[in-house]
């Protein structure tokens, strides 16, 4: 007989936080970590981004997706080990072909896959601020606006989230409330609750 334990090991729930670039997936995963951790949830979570930071990329794999995969499983197995029963992760993709990447390297998971959606606007604004931040170029700048415009297209030529939620002008609370009030993760639709 298994455990529950032993079941989130093999099946864990997984919140993935897709979008385009800078639609708020990692700062919005670390949020979300930071509070069910403090609620007592015992979570893992991985910026998918910051694990794919390995060059060369293959010719057919830019982005590093197989490689982010194979980490992501590797590390949940770890993760797992130490007690952990749930993972929230953060990392674009563009299209069902490369979410299932990651998908069929924990087939067995009880996958929630939330995006992050920002108007031209907003979008704009966050990657100039971003930028500031980082001391880019103006040309830098307009290539992140640009590149991120491209991705929200990809994105809603063909939707694949579970969830879609619309998050411009919300702060980082507000955020996390509502992906948590939209999915009830990690235990379900059925036990979200508005937030507190």
């Amino acid at each position: 007989m298994h455990s529950s334990i032993d079941a989130a090991r093999t099946a864990p729930p997984v919140l993935w936080l897709i979008g385009s670039v800078g639609s708020g997936k990692s700062d919005t995963s670390y949020h979300l970590f930071n509070r069910l951790f403090r609620a007592g949830t015992h979570i893992a979570r991985l910026d998918l981004d910051d694990i794919g930071m390995c060059h060369p990329t293959p010719p057919d794999d830019n982005d590093n997706h197989r490689v982010k995969a194979q980490v992501m499983a590797a590390a949940w197995s770890v993760y797992a080990d130490h007690g952990a029963t749930c993972l929230v992760l953060a990392g674009g993709v563009n299209n069902p072909k490369e979410a299932a990447i990651y998908t069929s390297t924990m087939p067995a998971a009880a996958w929630t896959l939330v995006q992050l959606r920002l108007g031209d606007e907003e979008r704009r604004e966050r990657i100039a601020h971003q930028g500031r931040l980082r001391a880019q170029s103006t040309r830098e700048v307009e290539w992140w606006t640009d590149t991120a415009a491209a991705e929200e297209r990809l994105l809603a030529a063909e939707p694949f989230a579970d969830h879609i939620l619309d998050v411009d002008r919300l702060d980082r609370a507000r955020v996390v409330d509502l992906v948590l009030t939209r999915t009830g993760w990690p235990n379900g639709p059925d036990t979200a609750q508005p937030p507190g």
